[in-house]
């Protein structure tokens, strides 16, 4: 839908290309914020009224029979978890804790040593690891040119060093992801996205199509991809022509 900051050329009206035939576009991102915060982000991007499950819904779902939940990630990230009713401790205030049932850690901006460190001892004391995502690369726009920055995989890496521990991963294409799509939203048809490590094994689990699009980090020359996509576009608006073309 963009590229950092750049909306995708013709992205929103291929959505509602698609609501206009039927269909029922359902937003999945592993970026660990609240659906709110990314249905803000949508509309800023020309898509409204958008349904949008988050990697930080997948996390609390992972979550589930625990009670203190420790985060390391961005403030809506605590705030789902807050609004599933666990007791949560804040790793971003200047706070250190005693204990935790869970740590759970998203992206964030700032990445800070001695947080991790407090994460790292958590897990060491006994709490459960719980990634939103192992995503390695994050894109974004700086002075009007597309890069990647380290993603959440990267800190996970970090606090799995730290810790000696390794993460149970929540968003997709991990098996918290597909359970809360299914209990959600039933059966999907086609699975879009343009990374195969996540949006294609996504696909495979839910019994869907594979359409990738190389308007973000997958390219021609990284074509075929594993798993293999069943349609490929240059971007959505291509894609959703295809779709309708049969």
């Amino acid at each position: 839908m963009w590229w950092g900051s750049e909306t995708i050329p013709g992205a929103p009206s291929a959505i509602e290309s698609l609501r206009e035939a039927g269909h029922r576009p359902v937003f999945v991102t592993n970026h660990a914020l609240s659906p709110q915060a990314k249905m803000a982000e949508l509309a800023r991007h020309g898509v409204f009224d958008a349904e949008v499950v988050t990697s930080a819904e997948a996390a609390s779902f992972l979550c589930r029979g625990s009670e203190r939940v420790a985060v390391l990630g961005d403030r809506s990230l605590a705030e789902v978890l807050r609004g599933d009713d666990y007791e949560v401790i804040d790793l971003r205030d200047d706070t250190p804790v005693e204990g935790a049932d869970v740590v759970v850690v998203g992206a964030h901006p700032d990445w800070d040593r001695s947080r991790i460190g407090w994460a790292a001892e958590l897990i060491r004391r006994g709490a459960r690891f719980v990634a939103t995502n192992n995503d390695p690369t994050f894109p974004v726009t700086e002075g009007g040119k597309a890069r990647l920055l380290p993603g959440n995989g990267a800190l996970v890496a970090a606090l799995a060093t730290a810790s000696g521990c390794e993460a149970e991963i929540a968003g997709k294409p991990a098996t918290a992801m597909v359970d809360l799509l299914e209990a959600r939203f039933g059966a999907f048809d086609v699975v879009i996205g343009d990374q195969a490590e996540t949006d294609g094994w996504l696909a495979s689990a839910l019994g869907a199509r594979f359409a990738l699009v190389l308007s973000g980090v997958t390219t021609a020359g990284d074509l075929p991809t594993t798993p293999p996509a069943d349609l490929v576009a240059e971007d959505i608006a291509a894609l959703v022509a295809q779709l309708e073309a049969g």
